[in-house]
């Protein structure tokens, strides 16, 4: 079953434990409604380790750490080994970097981050000069050859790699009764995604900026299933 990780984005750790996010996002993941917690800049406004240790040990979230990594090989595997060992269950590297770790076991926790949803059409093409599924399938190709566990994409690419060997991670999910795109341009509903077989889906302001984040999320559950 496709399952729901939760984006908090925009929040400082502290700004979300006051606000009760983590509280609500734990009772949530008791009544098993969500894997758990993506995490971004929320990485860089205080001690790493302190707040991953804090989501898992506190919270009993999963963490997603979608650090996008992407510079040279010793780099990213220095990055990748202390948010491990911080207790990270993913790290998100960019394919383009076309990474494989010399340890093994670091495989299993990486998610290849393939084309951004904030990107049209138009844009991929100019950066790549390939089209958006191309692309998809290019990246994808490096995860898959590289050992890569995950792959993160929009929901609109699974039909692409979808006899990928990979746990596929969908970006860009907008529920109807949420229509704001904001920045997103690769969108697709939670009933688009489970259909095509996502095994997560990764969603952020439609639940954080919900005024009830524990009913948002029972919203979405309840599309899932």
């Amino acid at each position: 079953m496709t399952q729901l990780i939760v984006a908090v984005d925009g929040f400082s750790f502290e700004e979300a434990k006051e606000k009760g996010i983590f509280d609500k996002l734990k009772a949530a993941k008791e009544k098993g409604m969500i894997w758990g917690i993506k995490i971004n800049d929320m990485l860089f406004s205080a001690s790493t380790p302190y707040i991953i240790k804090t989501l898992k040990e506190i919270y009993s979230l999963s963490v997603f750490a979608d650090t996008k990594l992407h510079d040279i090989p010793n780099t990213i595997e220095n990055c990748l080994n202390r948010l491990v060992e911080a207790g990270a269950d993913i790290v998100s590297v960019h394919c383009s970097a076309n990474f494989r770790p010399r340890k093994e076991q670091l495989l299993e926790h990486i998610a290849g981050f393939t084309v951004l949803t904030s990107f049209t059409d138009l844009q991929v093409k100019w950066i790549y000069e390939r089209n958006t599924e191309e692309m998809i399938r290019n990246f994808a190709d490096i995860a898959l050859m590289n050992g890569y566990a995950y792959v993160v994409l929009s929901a609109k690419g699974l039909s692409v790699i979808k006899d990928y060997p990979l746990k596929k991670i969908c970006t860009g999910i907008r529920p109807h009764w949420f229509p704001h795109r904001k920045d997103q341009i690769a969108v697709s509903s939670i009933k688009e995604a489970v259909r095509a077989e996502a095994d997560y889906i990764v969603m952020g302001r439609p639940i954080t900026e919900w005024p009830d984040i524990f009913e948002a999320i029972e919203r979405v559950y309840s599309e899932i299933v």
